[in-house]
């Protein structure tokens, strides 16, 4: 389990590092000083972009899917069980006040 938790730690810190903000501030550096042409930098830029969305999107399956199953382990309700248990309730007293009337 920590090994896991190590891991979604490193991806996150490599998806914040990898933010749009500083994908194209790289891309542009590195067309200024000409070490890539403007229309490559921008090809980079569109590419590590997707890149980055997928990572993020891989990131956050891995965080769902980790909680998820350290609630299972610890015996935990997630919101939406506590959500549905209350709504029973409300209507479990709801019956108990019209048939007691």
């Amino acid at each position: 389990m920590l090994d896991a938790l190590m891991d979604v730690a490193k991806l996150g810190v490599g998806a914040i590092w990898l933010s749009k903000e500083n994908l194209k501030k790289i891309t542009d550096n590195l067309a200024e000083i000409g070490k890539i042409s403007k229309e490559e930098g921008e090809r980079l830029f569109k590419e590590m972009e997707t890149s980055g969305e997928e990572q993020r999107k891989k990131l956050a399956d891995l965080v769902d899917d980790t909680v998820k199953k350290t609630l299972d382990k610890a015996g935990l309700a997630t919101k939406t069980e506590v959500e549905e248990l209350r709504r029973k309730v409300l209507e479990l007293e709801t019956m108990m006040g019209a048939g007691g009337s």
